[in-house]
């Protein structure tokens, strides 16, 4: 699909103007979207924050996930909200299904991989721990993104396609006692292809969990930020959003995770809600 610069006059008067818009940039609200952006394939131990705890040396994380997303409105260029559609009964809907694969290299190191159940994205990252210290985790983030599909219109650069993304960062955990924790990651990502620059984009994820029940059941909830800058003559984007969800451990070997995306704020970008379930199988 091709895209011209955005002209606002056209999106707000036009249907079909307001759902191309919509296609075009929605592609990075999907959560698990991490396929499209940031370090893919390390693991987790909440909602969206990738944490500094790592997957146990010689194990294998598996972990199917599905997510489900409904907008029908979009923010424009102001951060004003505009309906998808004139039609008040259409509606934008993502959905897609994601795995992924980890491996515990090391008590340091863990490597990993994230596809889309079509095949259309293959992602591998690494998530290194370089302080250890009390209560205090930190791990170095480090992965690149191959994409098949591409929201600029450009040819295929090779074996897996048009897009092309560089991502790090950090990961933060602090324990603050055995039922309460906070995890933040920080990440920016560089995409290309042959002919040269796409975007860059830098994104920002909290999550706070409690145990309500000790070790099964953790209550968790934050923030996530995302800003993209295009290549000229395309906007900029950005959205901020609220997620609160739970997990569920069931042993050493089964964890249940959900939570729902609610977008509060953004620009260029759809104004979506929806869920995220993934199923996390560990294999000793």
């Amino acid at each position: 699909m091709k895209h011209s610069y955005i002209d606002w006059y056209y999106f707000k008067h036009s249907a079909r103007g307001i759902m191309v818009f919509v296609v075009f940039l929605l592609r990075l609200s999907m959560p698990g979207e991490s396929v499209y952006a940031q370090v893919s394939g390390v693991s987790a131990s909440k909602l969206t924050a990738i944490d500094a705890s790592l997957v146990a040396s010689k194990t294998l994380e598996v972990e199917p996930s599905f997510s489900y997303l409904y907008s029908k409105k979009a923010f424009d260029g102001n951060g004003d909200l505009y309906p998808v559609s004139l039609d008040n009964d259409s509606a934008v809907i993502l959905k897609d299904m994601f795995f992924r694969f980890t491996y515990g290299v090391s008590k340091h190191l863990e490597i990993g991989t994230y596809i889309t159940a079509n095949l259309s994205s293959v992602s591998f990252g690494a998530k290194y721990r370089f302080v250890q210290y009390k209560k205090f985790l930190a791990v170095a983030l480090l992965g690149v993104n191959f994409s098949n599909e591409s929201s600029f219109g450009i040819r295929k650069t090779g074996f897996f396609g048009k897009y092309i993304g560089i991502a790090s960062g950090v990961g933060l955990t602090g324990n603050f006692t055995s039922r309460f924790s906070l995890d933040v990651s920080a990440q920016y990502q560089y995409a290309f292809c042959y002919e040269g620059f796409l975007s860059s984009g830098f994104f920002l994820d909290s999550d706070l969990g409690y145990y309500i029940l000790d070790g099964t059941l953790q209550l968790a909830g934050g923030l996530s930020f995302q800003y993209n800058r295009f290549k000229p003559g395309k906007p900029d984007v950005y959205r901020l959003s609220f997620h609160p969800g739970v997990t569920v451990e069931t042993g050493k070997s089964f964890i249940l995770v959900f939570y729902t995306p609610i977008d509060l704020t953004g620009k260029n970008m759809g104004c979506f809600t929806g869920f995220s379930l993934a199923f996390t199988l560990t294999v000793h």
